[in-house]
């Protein structure tokens, strides 16, 4: 999300001004509210084997990872049958590749598929007839990765379209609800949960009560000063994170943060030349036919606009491409104000993030794990697919090559540190 610049200024000035005072109120409401909460952030903490110390996507550098002290990684898993009711190459090599981990003594965190791995496989959860055989594919998942996976996550990021759609809000917490129900009683030692984020953190919590009981944490994502020209304070944080511990009354992991470690804005000259490439000289020029703008977009970008938004107006169209996350796409760019106070988007900047909020995190008592995104710097943007994207491109620990950042020592001493 991204404010004009004087707006912007305003709002995280009042931000600077109310997030000290929303800090200590949710402090204390979660005091009140969630004392039992305390018993059970212990047990995750006790079944976890300590603080959860992790990465998000790694490279099988095992010697390195744990060298970090980093003791646990998180990934996504296949959907595991084909047409025939198979197990598919990809899902036995995923399982085989994450065996690895835990036989070199890193924890694994799974992540199990979207809402739309399961459409594409005919199984939806709105329709009745398709729920038994959802419910089937969580047992198999957890009795499948017994002895290798810590903890399970189902779905990842319901609350963010790309994620998300086509299921609502409410229907996506029914199609994490009846996984985590079937999960439950067949977990043992194996902790299970779901995470918030993007608009799901306000959204999701509430769907999710009535499944409450089949919780043992929940996820947080959280990238302030990497997507949005609001937040300037990295005590936001743990602010977030005391008012969503507030509302659930359940022990809390920081399934995703991290930082950019490269990226800075255009010039205005830089910005033209980009636009140039697409047949205008301006965003004017663009939105009198967006559609054909639209069109020339690098292909996988263009591909996930037109599957999430080919029902919005030409005005809603240009908005979203040009006010928010997608902007920084096109311009292949950090917007001017993307970044939090004292931390400039730099190998050492996002060093000094990391060396400054581990032990933020680690002193809250019911929040009990935190997961980097990510550990290696990656060859393109997995959004628009360019290669000079800094949007997904330099959240890394190590770079491309697997050659230590400034981050990866920064980690190292903050996990260390109890």
């Amino acid at each position: 999300m991204k404010l004009p610049t004087i707006l912007a200024k305003l709002v995280s000035i009042l931000l600077a001004i109310v997030t000290p005072i929303l800090s200590l109120g949710f402090g204390a409401v979660g005091k009140l509210h969630v004392r039992s909460a305390i018993p059970a952030a212990q047990q995750v903490e006790q079944t976890a084997g300590g603080f959860m110390a992790g990465i998000c996507h790694p490279e099988p550098a095992y010697k390195k990872i744990k060298a970090a002290n980093i003791g646990w990684i998180r990934e996504d898993i296949p959907f595991p049958f084909d047409e025939n009711g198979k197990l598919t190459k990809s899902y036995k090599d995923c399982k085989k590749e994450l065996k690895a981990y835990a036989d070199h003594g890193i924890k694994v965190m799974a992540i199990t598929p979207n809402p739309t791995k399961y459409l594409a496989h005919g199984l939806d959860i709105r329709n009745e007839e398709d729920l038994e055989e959802i419910r089937r594919i969580a047992r198999f998942y957890i009795r499948d990765y017994k002895g290798i996976a810590g903890a399970f996550q189902i779905a990842n990021e319901m609350g963010v379209d790309r994620f998300t759609k086509p299921f609502t809000m409410r229907e996506a917490a029914k199609f994490i609800g009846v996984q985590l129900e079937e999960m439950y009683p067949l977990r043992g030692e194996i902790l299970i949960g779901y995470n918030l984020g993007g608009f799901g953190i306000a959204e999701l919590p509430p769907l999710m009560r009535k499944y409450n009981t089949y919780v043992d944490y929940i996820g947080v994502d959280l990238y302030f000063g990497s997507f949005e020209n609001i937040v300037k304070s990295i005590n936001t944080y743990p602010a977030i994170l005391r008012e969503v511990h507030a509302v659930t009354g359940k022990p809390l992991v920081v399934a995703e943060f991290g930082y950019m470690g490269y990226g800075a804005p255009k010039t205005a000259a830089e910005r033209k030349e980009i636009l140039e490439q697409y047949g205008v000289h301006s965003e004017a020029q663009a939105r009198q036919n967006i559609d054909a703008f639209i069109a020339k977009l690098p292909t996988s970008l263009r591909e996930e606009f037109e599957e999430m938004y080919s029902g919005k107006s030409s005005r809603e169209k240009a908005k979203l491409l040009f006010k928010g996350e997608y902007a920084n796409h096109i311009y292949r760019e950090l917007a001017k104000g993307v970044e939090l106070r004292g931390y400039p988007h730099s190998p050492e900047g996002q060093a000094k993030f990391y060396a400054d909020l581990i032990p933020k995190l680690k002193a809250l008592d019911f929040c009990k794990g935190a997961f980097i995104y990510m550990w290696n710097d990656s060859p393109r943007c997995y959004v628009c697919g360019q290669e000079d994207c800094p949007v997904e491109t330099g959240w890394g620990i190590v770079d491309g090559k697997g050659k230590e950042k400034p981050a990866y020592y920064a980690v190292q001493k903050a996990f260390a540190e109890s």
